[in-house]
């Protein structure tokens, strides 16, 4: 903590000096937590403290500099942290921009290269190094090299380095579209039980977008190379993402389309981290799927396999008139092969496969959903917003067969009302009913979830909510069943919040951009404070 406070009076110090010649930007935002985590019968006191400033500083002859100082210790979830955890030197001048030091990067649709970071999930994939692009007229030329150590803070065993070297070139037609490449060539340091292995990756992609008049597509296709040389093996995958709009006067529709067979394994490779032709953290396509806002949705019953997955999704919206709209989103996704097993030898033989299309055959490990939400406005300012979602997901046993596999079915109806009840004070109440069938949950196959929101915003200043979840299901893994949490928010001005909250938390899977975590139930206090300067 003295180091941090040091380097927080040095940066003031300086600034002082410097205050008439640039401009400069700080973001703080301060985290702190005290209770209980609980998984079953199993009680542990847990507390947590960050603190993240974010300083941005714009000096003469478009030069930037920047730095993050994070003191992350003891975290809520990933990595102790003291000290300066992130620091650039950036360029721009009319179509050259140049950035030394920690950057994030995306290319294309990140079928090969998508850097980015969700600290709620404490996934980070930022790179260490020079990022650099040039644009002149219709051409766009970029390039990128340095290091990424990534940790995996579900699968602690994934701490891994990569070296990263690579490039990017768009070209734009007028009034057509864009046309695109990239290549990325990395080096790899995978961990093993007692050692590292080292892997030579090559990815290359192509990509176009095609635009007319309401019609917009695209397609990206990605080839992976990967070489381990102590293993004297090769291995080669690829992905294809491409999507088709229509945007019309009151109909717009999406159809995206997703297949990833950038590392296709039997079963007894697919959930073994520690392998080398595995799809790597630094890619992270689009999940073709639906992300949701409403909580019983975010609980994901299905994480995204990059690896091996094949989908579809539709996604439409209808505008009745301009105070009654309606959205429509459904997908579909499984596996590319279905798998039997020789008890005679203890091996998996394909059985059978699937190239071009999902199946909702169960020994495909299907997943499907269905939802359809409404949005009425009766004033400007009061709307409610009414939806159902079927979910259905599959995990088949490929050794048992269809006895031994896992079906989990959802339908989940939430409903949201919003509303000023005075000129200083509004109120947003948001129910959610979700009816669960679990043939793994052995004595309770069929249960309920109930969840209950009710915010009221005083001045658009002090906020008051309460957060009620209950379920029927005796068989929880937190071994309750009812959470209870109350929050209190106030805007100190427009650029500082300070958000205090107690209670009982529910936790579970939650997704984000096809990454997954599992956040145990916690019971206590937790305090942030937000700052912009």
């Amino acid at each position: 903590m003295k180091n941090y406070i040091f380097y927080i009076s040095i940066f003031l110090l300086w600034s002082s000096f410097i205050i008439a010649q640039v401009t400069p930007s700080v973001s703080n935002l301060l985290r702190y937590g005290n209770g209980v985590q609980n998984f079953g019968y199993n009680n542990k006191e847990f507390e947590y403290f960050e603190n993240l400033t974010d300083v941005r500083i714009s000096l003469p002859k478009n030069i930037n500099i920047g730095f993050r100082l994070l003191y992350d210790n003891p975290p809520e979830i990933g990595d102790r942290f003291e000290g300066i955890s992130r620091r650039f030197i950036e360029y721009k001048n009319k179509g050259l921009y140049l950035r030394v030091g920690n950057s994030s990067e995306l290319y294309g649709r990140g079928l090969v290269l998508n850097l980015f970071e969700n600290r709620g999930l404490a996934y980070d994939t930022w790179i260490d190094g020079i990022k650099a692009s040039y644009k002149f007229s219709n051409l766009k030329a970029s390039l990128i090299a340095g290091t990424i150590n990534y940790r995996d803070s579900v699968n602690i065993v994934r701490y891994e380095k990569y070296k990263l070297r690579g490039g990017n070139i768009e070209y734009k037609i007028k009034r057509i579209g864009k046309i695109g490449a990239s290549f990325i060539s990395s080096q790899a340091l995978i961990p093993q039980s007692n050692f590292s292995k080292i892997a030579k990756v090559e990815l290359p992609e192509l990509y176009f977008d095609v635009n007319y008049k309401i019609i917009d597509f695209h397609f990206g296709w990605a080839n992976k190379w990967v070489n381990t040389p102590i293993d004297k093996k090769h291995s080669k995958g690829n992905g294809i993402y491409s999507s088709i709009s229509y945007a019309g006067s009151k109909l717009g529709i999406t159809i995206d389309y997703k297949n990833y067979k950038f590392d296709l394994q039997n079963p007894f490779l697919k959930n073994d981290v520690t392998r080398t032709t595995k799809f790597l953290p630094f890619q992270n396509p689009p999940i073709v799927m639906k992300e949701h806002s409403y909580t019983l949705l975010t609980r994901a019953l299905h994480v995204v396999d990059f690896n091996d997955e094949v989908g579809v999704q539709l996604d439409a919206i209808y505008t009745v008139n301009d105070d009654l709209n309606f959205s429509l989103n459904m997908s579909l996704a499984s596996s590319h092969r279905s798998y039997k097993f020789d008890n005679t030898n203890f091996v998996f033989n394909i059985d059978k496969s699937t190239d071009l299309l999902p199946s909702s055959k169960i020994n495909f490990s299907p997943y499907y959903e269905i939802f359809l939400e409404g949005e009425y406005y009766f004033t400007l300012n009061t709307v409610i917003r009414f939806g159902l979602a079927k979910r259905e997901k599959s995990f088949y046993n490929d050794i048992t067969g269809v006895t031994g596999s896992h079906t989990i079915k959802s339908i989940v109806i939430p409903m949201q009302f919003q509303t000023p009840l005075t000129k200083i004070i509004s109120s947003t109440f948001q129910y959610e009913f979700e009816t669960v069938n679990d043939n793994f949950n052995v004595g309770q196959e069929i249960f309920e979830n109930h969840f209950f929101t009710l915010i009221s915003s005083f001045y658009n200043k002090l906020t008051v909510s309460i957060r009620y979840e209950l379920t029927t299901n005796n068989f929880d893994l937190s071994n309750r069943k009812d959470w209870l949490v109350g929050e209190l928010g106030y805007r100190i001005s427009g650029a500082n919040l300070v958000t205090l909250s107690y209670g009982r938390e529910r936790g579970g899977q939650i997704c984000s951009n096809g990454i997954c975590r599992y956040l145990l139930p916690f019971k206590g206090f937790r305090f942030s404070l937000q700052t912009n300067i």
